[in-house]
C-alpha cells in the first residue's frame, strides 16, 4: 500500500512539473510581422530603441549575462549558406580571442533548414559559449545568435535547438 502511495506521489509530482514547464513556454510574434519563435523556459523578450530610434527586440535567458539571443535576416546573394558560415568563421577567428569551434553541422527539423555552428571564445577575460543557427529562407538567411557565459548557453543545447526548430518567417 505504501509503495502504491509513493508511486502515485512521484507520478503526480512529475506531471505537475511538466505542466508548469509547459505553461512557461510562450510563442513570441515579432511586432513587425517578420517571424515567430517559441520561447522555452526562462527565455523572455526585451524590447528597446536603438541609437537611431528603431524598435529592436532581443531575448534574454534568465539574466543578460547568462544568455542572449539576437535574430537577424541577411541576404545570401549568390552564396550558399555553407559559404556564409565559412566567412563567419573566418571573421570570428580575427575578432574573438581564444576561439574554439566545437561543432558545425546540418540543422533541420523545423520549417527552415540550415547549419548550426557552436563555439567558445574569451572576451574581456571572461569565457563565453555561442551557438549560431543559419536558417535559409529563400534568398536570405535568418541568423539566430545565442551567446552567453560558458556553462549556461552551452548546457541547454536541447532548448536552443527546440527554439530554432520552432522559428518560422511570416
Amino acid at each position: 500500500m505504501k509503495v502504491r502511495a509513493l508511486l502515485f506521489a512521484a507520478v503526480a509530482t512529475i506531471a505537475l512539473n511538466c505542466s508548469v514547464t509547459a505553461l512557461a513556454d510562450k510563442e513570441y510574434t515579432d511586432p513587425g510581422g517578420k517571424f515567430k519563435i517559441l520561447l522555452i523556459g526562462d527565455w523572455r523578450p526585451v524590447s528597446y530603441s536603438d541609437a537611431v530610434g528603431r524598435q529592436k527586440t532581443e531575448f534574454v535567458y534568465r539574466d543578460r549575462s547568462e544568455g542572449l539571443l539576437k535574430i537577424t535576416r541577411e541576404s545570401l546573394g549568390s552564396r550558399a549558406v555553407a559559404d556564409m558560415v565559412r566567412e563567419e568563421e573566418e571573421t570570428l577567428k580575427v575578432y574573438k580571442g581564444g576561439l574554439e569551434i566545437t561543432g558545425q553541422e546540418p540543422f533541420g527539423g523545423g520549417p527552415l533548414k540550415g547549419i548550426r555552428l557552436s563555439f567558445f571564445y574569451v572576451e574581456g577575460g571572461r569565457k563565453f559559449a555561442a551557438t549560431y543557427y543559419y536558417l535559409q529562407d529563400g534568398d536570405g538567411v535568418w541568423v539566430l545568435r545565442f551567446v552567453g557565459k560558458r556553462g549556461a548557453v552551452d548546457t541547454i543545447r536541447n532548448i536552443t535547438d527546440q527554439m530554432a526548430r520552432s522559428f518560422h518567417a511570416l
